[in-house]
C-alpha cells in the first residue's frame, strides 16, 4: 500500500463512525421528493466544519451542491448522490427505523447521500493533491420525480463546469467489497403513460348503437404488443407493459370513456423513439378504425435512458482494478428498472456504478423498493473510497 492509499484508508475510518451516524439520522426521518428540507439541513449541518468548501442550497427546491476546490485550474469532476425516500411500511426492526409511518429508505439514499457527506471530508483533508474542482450533488427527488433533470437546468453542471460526473447505488445482488459495471445503456429509459379511449355509452343490451371503449381498449391491449414484438429488434431490449385498466359503472351499462395506464422501458434511445412513434399511431388508428378516438399522454417526469459513456467505464475499471482488483469487478447486465441520473449523462461524460451491499457469504439480501431493504453500513467505507478513488485518479488523467 503507496502513502496515499495509506492516508486515504486512514482518513476513512476516522470518518466512519459519523458517516454512519449520518445514515442513521437520515434513515429515521425519510423525506419525500421535493420534501428533503430535514436531510438537506442534516448534510450541510455534516459538512459545517469542513474548510474550504462552498454550498449552495435550494438548489432544484431542495437539493444541495457542494464544491472543493473551487479555485484550481484543472478540470471539474462531479459525483451524486440521491436523497428521497418511498411511500413504504418500513418493516426492517432496525433501531434506527423510520420514525414516519408509511415512509421509509427502502432503496438506499440514505446511505449514498451519507457515503457522498463523508467523501466531501476525506477529499478535503486531501486537497494539495486536487489539480481542479469537485463538485458533489446532493439531488432531491430521484423516485419519479425527476430531479436530475431539475438540478441540470438549475446549474449542477455549471459554475464550475463539469467535464465528467460518477454515482454510485448499493445492490443487492453485489457482495461487499466488489463493484459493479456496465457499458452503453445500463438502466432503461422509463415512460410512463395514460391512453384515454373515448367512445359512445349506452345500454349493454343494443351494441349497435353505441361506440364501445372497452372492446377498443381490449384491441389497442393486444396491438400495443407488437410494438416490442413485431417493431423492435429482437437482439433490442424493450418492455411494454399496460397495468391499469378503468372505466364503466354498472353491468348493464356501457361507459362513454376508459382509461389505461402503463410503461414503456429500453435500454436505447433511437428504439425508446421508434417504439413511441408506433405507439401513437397504434393508439389512434384502432381508436378510429371503430368509430372512437384515442389519446396516449406521457407523464412529465419520465426518464430517458441512463448511458454510461465507454470511455469512462473503461476509466473505472482501471481505477477500480487497482483498488479493489479485478476479480472483484462484476460485469451487471442492464436493468430495466429506471434511474434519473440518467439527465446528467446525456449532458456530460457519465459513470453509473454499482456498489456491492450483500452481506459477505450472505446467500441473498433483500432487494430494493421492499420493506425490509436496509442499507449494509459495512459497505459505507468501500462507496467513500470509490468515490475518491475516482476523484484522485481524475486528477491525474490525459485528456
Amino acid at each position: 500500500m503507496n502513502k496515499c492509499s495509506e492516508q486515504l484508508a486512514e482518513l476513512i475510518r476516522s470518518v466512519q463512525p459519523e458517516v454512519v451516524n449520518l445514515r442513521h439520522r437520515i434513515h429515521e426521518e425519510p423525506e419525500l421528493c421535493y420534501e428533503e428540507r430535514a436531510t438537506a439541513r442534516k448534510v450541510v449541518d455534516f459538512l459545517d466544519d469542513v474548510p474550504d468548501v462552498d454550498i449552495r442550497m435550494g438548489v432544484a427546491g431542495t437539493g444541495v451542491v457542494a464544491v472543493l476546490g473551487r479555485g484550481k485550474p484543472g478540470r471539474c469532476v462531479a459525483l451524486r448522490a440521491d436523497m428521497d425516500a418511498l411511500p413504504i411500511d418500513e418493516k426492517t426492526g432496525c433501531a434506527y427505523a423510520s420514525k414516519k409511518p408509511g415512509l421509509m429508505h427502502a432503496c438506499g439514499h440514505d446511505g449514498h447521500t451519507a457515503i457522498l457527506a463523508g467523501t466531501v471530508k476525506v477529499l478535503s483533508a486531501m486537497q494539495d493533491q486536487l489539480k481542479g474542482p469537485v463538485k458533489f450533488i446532493f439531488q432531491p427527488a430521484e423516485e419519479g420525480g425527476g430531479g436530475g433533470r431539475r438540478m441540470v437546468d438549475d446549474g449542477a453542471l455549471k459554475d464550475p463546469e463539469v467535464h465528467a460526473i460518477y454515482a454510485l447505488h448499493g445492490w443487492p445482488d453485489v457482495e461487499i467489497g466488489n463493484v459493479g459495471y456496465g457499458y452503453g445503456g445500463i438502466m432503461a429509459s422509463t415512460d410512463s403513460f395514460t391512453i384515454r379511449v373515448k367512445g359512445h355509452g349506452g345500454h349493454a343490451a343494443i351494441p349497435q348503437k353505441v361506440v364501445d371503449p372497452v372492446v377498443i381498449a381490449a384491441h389497442l391491449i393486444v396491438a400495443l404488443q407488437t410494438v416490442v414484438s413485431r417493431n423492435t429488434d429482437p437482439v433490442e431490449s424493450s418492455v411494454l407493459s399496460i397495468c391499469k385498466l378503468e372505466g364503466g359503472s354498472a353491468f348493464n351499462v356501457i361507459p362513454n370513456e376508459v382509461s389505461m395506464l402503463g410503461t414503456l422501458r429500453t435500454l436505447n434511445e433511437a428504439v425508446r423513439q421508434r417504439c413511441l412513434s408506433r405507439m401513437h399511431a397504434i393508439v389512434q388508428h384502432v381508436a378510429e378504425a371503430f368509430g372512437g378516438s384515442a389519446e396516449l399522454i406521457y407523464r412529465e417526469e419520465c426518464y430517458p435512458v441512463c448511458h454510461n459513456t465507454d470511455a469512462e467505464v473503461d476509466f473505472f475499471k482501471d481505477v477500480m482494478a487497482r483498488w479493489v482488483g479485478p476479480e472483484q469487478m462484476v460485469k451487471m447486465p442492464p436493468s430495466m428498472g429506471g434511474e434519473d441520473f440518467a439527465f446528467y449523462t446525456h449532458h456530460v461524460p457519465a459513470m453509473f456504478w454499482m456498489l456491492g451491499v450483500k452481506g459477505r457469504g450472505a446467500e441473498k439480501w433483500p432487494q430494493l423498493h421492499q420493506p425490509d431493504y436496509n442499507f449494509n453500513d459495512d459497505a459505507i467505507p468501500f462507496g467513500i473510497r470509490g468515490h475518491c478513488e475516482m476523484v484522485l485518479a481524475f486528477q491525474d488523467r490525459t485528456w
